[in-house]
């Protein structure tokens, strides 16, 4: 790996609070979630176009009960601020 693209990645990602090995694991949690690469990172639109339309029906058939849009906020930031912590 470049050593200029580890450094400047490093450092955006440090500005947010995470570190190279978080991300890389953040990525491999979506692809093992998701059964794919996140959107925006698939070759062609099309491949993003049916990952998006499997999802979507995926979310329509799931019966769990859903996630409450300010706990899901609230336990993100608490992600944040404890990295940002532990950066400092």
């Amino acid at each position: 790996m470049d050593d200029e693209l580890k450094t400047v990645a490093a450092e955006k990602l440090a500005s947010v609070g995470l570190t190279i090995s978080d991300a890389v694991r953040i990525l491999l949690v979506r692809i093992a979630k998701d059964g794919g690469l996140p959107a925006g990172l698939t070759t062609t639109p099309e491949a993003y176009d049916a990952w998006f339309r499997a999802k979507v029906h995926e979310a329509l058939e799931d019966e769990r009960p859903g996630i409450d849009h300010q706990q899901v906020m609230d336990d993100a930031q608490r992600i944040i601020d404890r990295k940002r912590r532990a950066g400092a």
